[in-house]
């Protein structure tokens, strides 16, 4: 079975584009995906586009794993990639707009003992050599049982997984031009036995923002941060927020690289970086199980414009978080802006958090969720956010009640009004792209979600486990989802997987999505509590299995009004739900 990608999304699926524009003074024009999916600065470049130049070998999916294993290829986006093995084997792009920025989504070899390695790769540019870049294997290659959560850096506790990580790196030299041709390279000098290349991103990076207004700002670097060591700039930064918060003014970082083994509480205080390719905060903790970053409380807190990452975290299963908030911080009215993440367990967990945006982030390769708002998180809105290759939810919006097991550990309070809009999710190895789990009034709409490898890409998960409030009252319209679903637990779950484990689902429209190139099932609905669901104008192409597949358990209704399944390979719609489903068609071509 070759997947590839669709021809009627051609813009979609040869950029696989994210990244919402930023509130930066502008120097290249975003790029968009169209309809659905966000406005991004840079461009994507798939390893095996037709457009690209190879000696090396292709390696696409060719046939569904029959049990829990996973495969680079599976995990890759686009569900493809570039391996280059021999000396002089390369992958040239072809460069269509400025840039001068490149990102590498890479796997190398890990260590036999695991715990990865470096090696170096070569990059030309219109045939002459430009320079090396350091590819390391240390946060990817993680072991254990697939089915389950946690994993290991030790190749002795179970199978493969988390092949693929990412690495940003400037250009030396002159910015590529449209015309020019960028080239990676295995070099004599590049020693390690492969380079398996998924994609790059290709960015005109702007220069560093310049400070705000002297009387309005206070400077980490007046307070001795940024001294050009690997020390921790933990007690500069601290004081400086705290000037700050008493005379009203923001915490100003220049361009350049801090430190911090602590987490910092924002409360009511504002953060400004240079721009995330100049200014970069990293975590250098002394266990991984503390956060880093930034913890929002009170009113009005902001972090805009920087880099966070955590270079301690190498696995799934810390603590680490680079956002954080607690229902007892009562954050209200904040904000975080362009603002990249990496490298962290979570980017974001905000917990009772209200009236708050996340806009235009990235996050690249969390060991679990990327953005997840909980404990009755309300009247938020996540726009124009890149996600790529996390290790669990790429967006969550949950609703726990008491007696969970794990994260109903802050009351009872129900998540209300949140808004996922615009956003791209991509590479996802263990999770749901983006996940309602109750709640009431949440609207998720034009979002562009792709090629998970483990559950359902997008997911209505009312999980057992987990208790979750009744889902209401909500909108899922406009989405975009390709290449979605997974093999948990044996369970061939569909791109789009509804599950009313525990708690019941009621008056929630699901409208003009587009589900594309399903591994299995392009709807999946299933689960034991009550759920009534009208499912309007969304078209289910070329689905692995049934385009609908109703499970002999399900209760409740479900209204089918003018849906369209073609290409399925299985029955376009089974309906085993019994005489506790009611189905109502009308209009739809099955």
């Amino acid at each position: 079975m070759s997947i590839q990608p669709p021809r009627s999304l051609p813009i979609m699926m040869s950029l696989a584009l994210c990244l919402g524009a930023s509130s930066s003074p502008a120097y290249s024009a975003p790029f968009s995906t169209g309809s659905v999916g966000a406005s991004v600065a840079f461009l994507t470049h798939e390893a095996e586009s037709s457009d690209n130049t190879t000696n090396g070998a292709i390696v696409s999916l060719k046939a569904l794993p029959s049990g829990p294993e996973s495969s680079p290829e599976l995990e890759a986006s686009g569900r493809a990639f570039v391996e280059l093995t021999a000396p002089d084997h390369f992958l040239e792009f072809p460069v269509t707009a400025p840039a001068n920025t490149l990102v590498v989504r890479h796997c190398t070899p890990d260590a036999p003992g695991g715990g990865g390695q470096k090696s170096t790769l070569s990059v030309y540019v219109n045939g002459v050599r430009r320079q090396a870049l350091t590819l390391e294997s240390r946060y990817n290659w993680l072991y254990g049982d697939p089915t389950r959560g946690k994993r290991s850096n030790d190749p002795a506790h179970g199978l493969p997984q988390v092949f693929w990580d990412e690495t940003r790196y400037h250009l030396e030299g002159a910015a590529l031009q449209p015309g020019d041709r960028l080239r990676l390279q295995k070099d004599a000098a590049d020693t390690a036995s492969y380079y398996r290349i998924d994609l790059i991103d290709l960015e005109l990076a702007p220069p560093p923002i310049e400070r705000p207004a002297d009387e309005t700002s206070l400077s980490v670097v007046d307070f001795g941060a940024g001294k050009g060591d690997v020390k921790a700039d933990t007690a500069a930064i601290k004081a400086c927020i705290a000037a700050a918060r008493a005379a009203g003014k923001t915490v100003w970082f220049p361009a350049g690289t801090y430190y911090q083994n602590e987490q910092f509480l924002l409360d009511g205080v504002k953060v400004r970086g240079a721009g995330m390719w100049h200014t970069a905060l990293i975590g250098t903790l002394d266990t991984s199980v503390n956060d880093f970053g930034f913890r929002i409380a009170g009113k009005g807190s902001e972090v805009h414009d920087l880099f966070l990452e955590n270079a301690d975290v190498s696995q799934r299963g810390s603590a680490a978080k680079a956002f954080t908030s607690a229902a007892s911080d009562k954050a209200t009215q904040w904000r975080v802006e362009n603002v990249w993440v990496a490298h962290s367990h979570v980017g974001f967990w905000m917990s009772g958090a209200t009236h708050g945006v996340v806009r235009n982030c990235r996050v690249r390769f969390t060991y679990a969720d990327s953005l997840t708002f909980a404990h009755g998180a309300s009247n938020n809105l996540i726009e124009n956010n890149h996600v790529r290759g996390v290790g669990d939810d790429g967006i969550a919006i949950l609703s726990e009640t008491k007696g969970g097991t794990h994260l109903a550990i802050e009351g009872d309070s129900v998540s209300r009004n949140n808004i996922a809009r615009r956003n791209t999710i991509t590479a996802v190895w263990w999770g749901h792209n983006l996940d309602l789990a109750g709640g009431s009034g949440h609207i998720i709409e034009d979002n562009y979600l792709a090629d998970n490898s483990a559950m359902g890409c997008l997911t209505i998960n009312l999980p057992v486990p987990f208790p979750m409030h009744d889902l209401t009252d909500s909108v899922i319209r406009r989405n975009v989802v390709v290449r979605g679903g997974g093999r948990i637990t044996s369970q061939l779950r569909g791109a789009v997987w509804i599950f009313a484990g525990k708690s019941a689902i009621g008056n929630v429209t699901f409208e003009d999505n587009r589900i594309i190139d399903s591994l299995y099932r392009g709807l999946h609905i299933t689960g034991p509590y009550e759920q009534n669901i009208r499912f309007v104008n969304n078209q289910i192409i070329n689905p692995g299995k049934e385009g609908v597949l109703i499970e002999p358990r399900v209760k409740g209704s479900g209204v089918f009004e003018n849906n369209t399944v073609t290409g399925a390979t299985g029955p376009a719609f089974s309906n085993a739900g019994g005489d506790d489903y009611t189905v109502t068609e009308s209009g739809n071509s099955w």
